[in-house]
């Protein structure tokens, strides 16, 4: 899902292989399960909200990735 998304074009994750830098790098933050979830839902200072895009599923399911392998 991180990748079928536009997140990588804008975030590093090691994990998912993506160097982008226009947000903030994901590994470096380490965000915790629910911001991700409220990041992704309501988007942020230049980052969209994706709840038009994307399931509430479909976001639970980045949440638990991105919380899962940043940082590791």
């Amino acid at each position: 899902m991180f990748l079928s998304q536009p997140c990588g074009g804008c975030h590093t994750l090691a994990d998912a292989g993506t160097t982008g830098t226009v947000g903030p790098n994901l590994d470096q933050l380490k965000p915790p399960y629910d911001r991700v979830v409220t990041q992704v839902t309501n988007g942020g200072a230049i980052m969209p909200s994706f709840k038009s895009q994307l399931t509430p599923q479909q976001i639970k399911d980045v949440a638990a990735y991105v919380s899962s392998v940043a940082g590791k």
